[in-house]
């Protein structure tokens, strides 16, 4: 990623119409682009979906001033990837929500939930780079604490909330009750997940962790990956709207890289969710119950879980308008119905997690070596990922622990607890 970085020009990336649209937005009227320096904004994979650029514009305005960007585009070197991508409508879904973004609300916050972005479509994100700002991720080797995931459910709650506000809204203008999937449900599919190539391949692996790492394991039946590949792929049709009940856009991707929190010392005391791509639309419990699973332990969940849940139902309260709280209550929709979701929510929390951790807690360079070849990038996510991921398991503890801890939770909970 850093030598196509390197090779880049700034025209290979942003047309002069774009580049006076970024201006429009970030400096005065007759400025201009003196120099620019481009480079990646990761080592290896970071985003798995994606390019992840970072540029500098140096802009003659009445003084010269900096202009700090984040880009990300489809990958570069890799036509698998992006096969993939457009095949699962990974960037059309976040394209149209930073329109839905526009739509919602113009108003400045101090403390934003979401970021700006400059330009959006289906081949690139441009947004200010909010590292900048004071912005940065949680180290993908620990878990949240307190802070951090009482902070994240607040942001959470309140993207959540905006979009309940806008349907409503929608429901009053248009003199009916607003359809989101009628008009964008062609950008909901993510074929990726319903096929059933992905659910045997998360089983397969699943098991063959388990069988090198448990100490459990003989307790085991020994249909396992049978089971553990019907599991999955029963999680994953899990996850849609639902009649009779709130349904709103849930990130459904809420794990470190994806949350940047900004401190007062120490103290996290904002967080910005980013990269929408995998967006879906459903009751708002899954995007809570994924959160806590993607981002905390098994001890913390079990001691803080329904006071994190309480709090998330506060703050998506407090940001309700009046005609959403009335359209709530015409659909008795209240903190006991919430949390009765998320108990529903609970199973695909626990096994989507299962299916991301190999993924997402591999070391970025790592990850890129063995993800990022279009030649096996298929046959990793289809059919078979064992041998890298047990490779890199026995010499990273904290990639094993934290997969085998929710792994032998998911034996435990959904095969034993049968």
């Amino acid at each position: 990623m850093e030598s196509s970085a390197k090779n880049m020009k700034l025209h290979d990336i942003l047309s002069e119409k774009q580049l006076d649209h970024i201006l429009s937005k970030t400096a005065k009227t007759g400025s201009k682009i003196i120099s620019y320096d481009l480079t990646s904004a990761t080592t290896g994979i970071s985003g798995f979906l994606g390019e992840h650029l970072r540029l500098t514009l140096h802009v003659k305005e009445d003084l010269n001033k900096k202009i700090h960007l984040f880009i990300k585009s489809l990958p570069v070197n890799n036509q698998t990837k992006v096969n993939y991508i457009i095949e699962n409508n990974f960037n059309k879904r976040e394209a149209l929500i930073y329109k839905l973004f526009e739509e919602m609300d113009h108003s400045v916050d101090p403390n934003p939930w979401r970021p700006k972005t400059y330009i959006y479509n289906e081949n690139m994100l441009v947004m200010p780079d909010l590292s900048v700002e004071g912005y940065k991720s949680y180290p993908v080797t620990k878990y949240f604490d307190k802070n951090h995931v009482m902070v994240t459910a607040t942001s959470v709650a309140r993207f959540h909330a905006a979009f309940a506000n806008y349907a409503t809204k929608k429901t009053v203008n248009e003199g009916k009750p607003y359809d989101f999937l009628e008009e964008y449900g062609h950008l909901m599919n993510e074929p990726i997940f319903f096929d059933p190539h992905w659910s045997r391949a998360a089983g397969k692996l699943t098991n063959n962790f388990l069988k090198e790492f448990s100490t459990n394991f003989k307790k085991y039946p020994d249909n396992l990956e049978e089971r553990l590949s019907d599991l999955y792929f029963k999680a994953y049709s899990d996850l849609k709207d639902y009649e009779n009940t709130l349904n709103v856009i849930v990130h459904k991707d809420l794990w470190f890289n994806n949350i940047l929190f900004r401190y007062s010392g120490d103290v996290a005391i904002n967080a910005i969710l980013i990269d929408y791509q995998c967006m879906r639309f459903a009751p708002p419990a899954f995007d809570m119950m994924l959160l806590l699973y993607l981002t905390t332990t098994r001890s913390f969940r079990e001691c803080h879980e329904s006071e994190v849940l309480r709090h998330y139902y506060s703050v998506f309260s407090e940001s309700l308008d009046d005609d959403t709280k009335r359209r709530l209550a015409a659909l008795n929709y209240d903190l006991d119905t919430f949390l009765f979701w998320c108990e529903k929510a609970r199973f695909f929390g626990m096994l989507y997690t299962a299916a991301m951790f190999p993924f997402v807690l591999m070391d970025p360079v790592q990850a890129q070596k063995i993800f990022d070849d279009p030649e096996t990038f298929k046959d990793l996510l289809e059919v078979d990922r064992t041998v890298p991921v047990i490779e890199y398991a026995k010499e990273n503890n904290i990639y094993r622990i934290k997969q085998l801890d929710l792994s032998e939770e998911i034996i435990e909970k959904y095969i034993l607890g049968d």
